[in-house]
């Protein structure tokens, strides 16, 4: 839709852009995520090219693990400082952190992956075992 020469889109042509659900763009919006909503006669809410850039941000963010909470406090130091010189360094601080928690996650999933194949093979040797022996068969 066209008002005074600028394009605006509704929240449905919006969310069908994105990727997103009208509810999950109204709670952004409500959080103050999205906080540039411009709203036309009788209330209804419109959307520009800015917002469809936010809202994939917001979702590549959440892709890359960030909370809420995070995407938050980015959006406040944006909104003091109105530069991402002061957003970029504390998104990488925050990107690091979670690489650090994959990489401790990956640890413990191997770790956990090497119990299950040694239990896999104590249990493929006492059935073996078993039926070798049949006298030997406990009722565990």
């Amino acid at each position: 839709m066209k008002i005074d020469g600028s394009t605006y889109f509704q929240i449905g042509e919006l969310a069908n852009r994105v990727g997103m659900s009208t509810r999950t763009i109204r709670y952004y919006e409500e959080i103050g995520l999205l906080n540039s909503v411009k709203r036309i006669e009788g209330g209804k809410r419109v959307y520009t090219e800015k917002d469809i850039q936010r809202l994939k941000f917001i979702k590549r963010l959440k892709y890359l693990g960030l909370t809420l909470s995070e995407m938050h406090e980015l959006e406040d130091i944006y909104q003091i400082h109105r530069t991402n010189r002061k957003v970029l360094p504390r998104l990488l601080e925050l990107l690091d952190s979670h690489v650090g928690k994959i990489d401790e996650s990956i640890h413990n999933l191997n770790k956990l992956k090497e119990e299950i194949l040694n239990y896999q093979q104590k249990i493929r040797q006492k059935l073996n075992m078993d039926e070798e022996d049949p006298e030997k068969r406990t009722h565990d």
